[in-house]
């Protein structure tokens, strides 16, 4: 059941969703690439331009070259200043997710 559990948060993380997790493992919003203050902000897919954080958050998947069915899945930050991209793998958001709800 936890498998399915997953599965289904995997399509319905949300901007808002990210942040907190952000927020819970003390990273912070500031640009490692050009030193600006507070420019990291989470990429979501908002097509009817809704609320940021009720946004999907975008999610890649890679996929491995010689074993396309193996791959794993990023969600992403960019500097607002410099275009720098951030990525963390979503095992350990959903995770994070996952245990919360196990203790909730």
């Amino acid at each position: 059941m936890g498998s399915d559990k997953r599965l289904d948060r995997r399509n319905e993380l949300t901007g808002r969703d990210f942040e907190r997790f952000l927020t819970a493992k003390g990273v912070g919003d500031n640009c490692s690439a050009c030193d600006s203050e507070h420019t990291l902000s989470i990429a979501v897919n908002d097509p009817g331009e809704s609320e940021l954080g009720d946004a999907p958050a975008i999610r890649l998947i890679r996929r491995l070259h010689d074993q396309p069915n193996l791959g794993y899945g990023e969600l992403m930050q960019v500097c607002r200043n410099c275009g720098f991209v951030r990525y963390f793998r979503d095992i350990e958001v959903l995770a994070f997710f996952d245990e919360e709800a196990d203790n909730g």
